[in-house]
């Protein structure tokens, strides 16, 4: 699974946990607003702060949060990547990833991400036209 994650000014993810210990997720800051410390994440104990360009991997069944306490837009680059196991279980986990892959759950998500993406699109057109005056 890949897809923007896109943090508004001022926005707050609660604490949540993935449902499945099955994955690892793969972090890339892609734009980051200033102040950047104002920009973080938290994985359980650890805060760290965003930085374009840097990237960072957790177990996303570990709770986490994040926090965008700048006037910017944050994006990140998420990816799912399948976690590496030890056969049967590397079976299991691959056909268990494809069956979720067309449930539901997933379809719905890539129809709110289609909200998103347009959503952001208005919104970077916004700031292209204020960067203009």
């Amino acid at each position: 699974t890949a897809f923007f994650s896109i943090l508004l000014p001022g926005k707050h993810i609660p604490e949540h946990r993935g449902p499945y210990k099955g994955v690892i997720r793969y972090l890339l800051a892609l734009k980051v607003p200033e102040p950047k410390e104002k920009c973080r994440i938290r994985v359980g104990n650890e805060t760290r702060h965003w930085e374009e360009g840097k990237s960072m991997m957790f177990d996303d069944s570990f709770p986490h949060e994040a926090w965008n306490e700048t006037d910017g837009v944050r994006v990140v680059l998420f990816l799912d990547i399948m976690r590496p196991m030890r056969f049967p279980l590397s079976v299991f986990n691959e056909l268990f990833m494809k069956l979720i892959a067309i449930s539901p759950y997933i379809q719905d998500a890539n129809i709110n991400q289609k909200h998103w993406a347009d959503r952001l699109e208005k919104l970077f057109a916004q700031e292209r036209e204020k960067e203009k005056v």
